[in-house]
């Protein structure tokens, strides 16, 4: 019935920075969570890495953790447990305000992160192997534009 508008769409976006943005940022994860599991993190899903990456070194509430992820706080509550679970992370209250909960990485947390910067050197390298160090820099520079330029979308003039 619509079916034509799902061509114009594909056509529309198959190409467009966005979407080959997002495929190449699905491929790289997906690497990168593959190469984590051979190292022996197999328990870490794409999800969890919102904990990881949000995480402050001397330990975060989970309301702001959650804030930082862009997520409620009732799933990073349950990314949490997850990680706690596997030993990659331990909770308990914040002495400040016994009704927060404060997120600290435990071992098997520093394990991931420090393999994490292996898969991730790994991963830079394959890719410059692929198109070359020249364009592998200009890729960089262009993402880092990407990211320093990021705000509000197209203009509605």
């Amino acid at each position: 019935m619509y079916g034509d508008a799902l061509r114009e769409f594909a056509a529309a976006s198959g190409d467009g920075v966005a979407h080959l943005l997002a495929r190449a940022s699905g491929i790289t994860m997906g690497n990168a969570l593959q190469r984590l599991a051979e190292m022996g993190h197999s328990s870490v899903r794409m999800a969890h890495l919102a904990v990881f990456s949000s995480l402050d070194p001397e330990g975060t509430r989970i309301s702001d953790l959650a804030a930082r992820a862009g997520i409620s706080r009732q799933a990073m509550s349950m990314l949490v447990r997850d990680l706690e679970a596997s030993g990659y992370v331990r909770s308990a209250p914040d002495p400040s305000d016994r009704r927060a909960i404060i997120v600290e990485l435990d071992r098997r947390g520093a394990e991931f992160c420090r393999a994490a910067v292996v898969a991730s050197a790994e991963l830079d390298a394959a890719v410059e192997a692929t198109v070359g160090r020249t364009e592998f820099e200009q890729i960089r520079r262009a993402l880092q534009a990407i990211i320093g330029g990021a705000g509000p979308g197209p203009s509605t003039r």
